[in-house]
């Protein structure tokens, strides 16, 4: 059946992506519209393979990372549905094995809690075990850098949700604070979503997505195998930047990361028409076509303003909202790996949504998608998805925030306070830039200042009024006592 003639106009975007593209060094990137009554348009800009020229289309498979956890979410509230498990459920009710250091406030952690990121599991170096048989072929893999972060790179790699509740189980760390208190995005959250998928459902993770939300979607190029991949007409190379060069060039694979059971935190590969079929569950009260994938509460319950990580900034159920986006509710996702960076977004009340996936990591996915995006809205291309506060007039005293923050993610950070400023130097893995400067917003809040995008960063302080850590991308990051940095190095660091 032909669809209606789309309204949404491309000749408003088309330059500015090409520019982005352009400025950025993106090798390739799809763009697609949707509106709820079916009306779509797609754009490809770049290539998929830049040896052979081969363009980037709205069939070109990409990868997701982290979108993939919104489909773990919906796969979650179906289950709900059919009466298996509740969002109330502790976890320990699905997997009695479940440990953390802290037992009493590991029986308080719910589903709920590891599909808002506030379960309280801090950042940890699970992730660099669980993509360890692929991570430590690529050529950019330095053990040494690893084991200075805490990075044991003999360590078994994490293959099962077994192995890796053992290593929850065991690893040194403190948990961030009692469940609900803390947002801290956990990609081991997710992984253990998946876990209780299998057990709840009888099925494994990957079926269940599959025969609930894939394949009544009639989402047919979309995977979490990427040993299938070959089966499809274009499938994209992935490019990352060569950090060891100071003028970094652009490393091309056709290697994707063997996930194993981190697939629930960020293992899809799809392409942008089966991501507006996706985008088109989120429009039409969870249809798509003449298929119901989810009831239009569920919907509700996923796009809810459950805990706020940043000012005016939500979490729901796998993806992020704004409830007043210019008086709408936006609600989206970014995600990114090797060779990966994507977003998608809906504004629900508007019946328009959008997707952008790219084949570079740390392609400016979300800034493409809000030039597509928002002319469709009356806005302008440039609008922010999600706006800062505004320096505060008067600049509280510094003193107190300098130190360092890490994280077992190697999220290492060195503030130092300035006369009005913080300047932080960002020495985590891999390198990424030098340093930038962070003006008070007030409330312990903090924005960059300079050049870029502006960033919000938050600091946390304890019954004492003492600063414990800080917000930043979204992970909670423990300030640390600089004569325990060295501990990390002979893996004795309690994260």
């Amino acid at each position: 059946m032909p669809r209606p003639a789309s309204s949404l106009a491309a000749t408003s975007f088309d330059r500015r992506i090409r520019r982005l593209v352009r400025k950025a060094e993106i090798p390739g990137l799809a763009l697609g519209l949707v509106e709820r009554n079916g009306s779509r348009l797609t754009r490809g800009y770049g290539f998929r393979d830049l040896a052979h020229r081969l363009p980037a289309t709205s069939r070109t498979v990409f990868g997701l990372a982290s979108i993939t956890k919104s489909f773990t979410a919906l796969a979650v509230l179906r289950l709900q549905e059919l009466g298996v498990l509740r969002v109330s459920d502790r976890v320990t009710r699905h997997l009695p094995e479940f440990r953390t250091p802290d037992p009493r406030q590991t029986a308080k952690i719910t589903l709920h809690h590891l599909l808002t990121h506030t379960s309280g599991l801090p950042p940890l170096p699970s992730l660099f075990y669980l993509w360890a048989r692929s991570e430590r072929l690529d050529p950019t893999y330095d053990s040494g850098a690893a084991q200075r972060f805490g990075i044991d790179s003999s360590r078994p790699p994490i293959d099962s949700y077994e192995q890796l509740l053992e290593f929850l189980g065991s690893e040194p760390y403190r948990l961030t604070g009692p469940p609900g208190r803390y947002f801290s995005y956990s990609n081991e959250g997710y992984c253990l979503l998946g876990a209780i998928i299998e057990r709840a459902g009888g099925r494994t993770y990957e079926s269940c997505v599959e025969e609930e939300i894939l394949r009544p979607s009639e989402m047919r190029s979309t995977t979490f195998d990427p040993g299938i991949l070959i089966r499809f007409p274009e499938v994209t190379n992935l490019y990352s930047t060569d950090w060891r060069r100071k003028r970094g060039r652009l490393l091309a694979s056709q290697d994707w990361t063997e996930d194993g059971c981190a697939r629930p935190s960020g293992g899809l590969r799809t392409n942008i028409d089966d991501m507006l079929r996706y985008v088109e569950i989120f429009l039409r009260q969870g249809r798509v076509g003449r298929e119901r994938i989810i009831s239009s509460e569920s919907l509700s319950a996923m796009l809810h303003p459950h805990v706020e990580p940043v000012p005016g900034i939500f979490y729901g159920y796998g993806i992020a909202v704004c409830p007043d986006y210019h008086g709408k509710l936006l609600a989206w996702h970014t995600g990114a790996k090797k060779g990966v960076s994507s977003a998608f977004a809906v504004v629900p009340s508007a019946g328009v949504g959008g997707a952008v996936l790219s084949n570079r990591i740390g392609a400016p996915a979300d800034q493409a998608l809000e030039v597509a995006l928002n002319p469709a809205l009356g806005l302008k291309p440039d609008t922010p998805f999600y706006p800062v506060p505004e320096p505060a007039a008067v600049t509280p005293s510094l003193t107190e925030y300098g130190g360092w923050y890490c994280s077992g993610e190697s999220n290492w950070y060195k503030i130092t306070p300035k006369r009005s400023a913080l300047q932080v130097d960002d020495r985590g893995l891999p390198p990424r830039s030098p340093s930038f400067d962070l003006k008070s917003a007030g409330n312990d809040n903090f924005v960059t200042e300079g050049g870029g995008r502006p960033m919000w960063v938050g600091f946390h302080r304890d019954r004492q009024r003492r600063i414990v850590g800080m917000s930043i991308w979204f992970r909670f990051v423990r300030k640390r006592d600089p004569l325990v940095l060295a501990k990390a190095r002979r893996g004795r660091m309690v994260w």
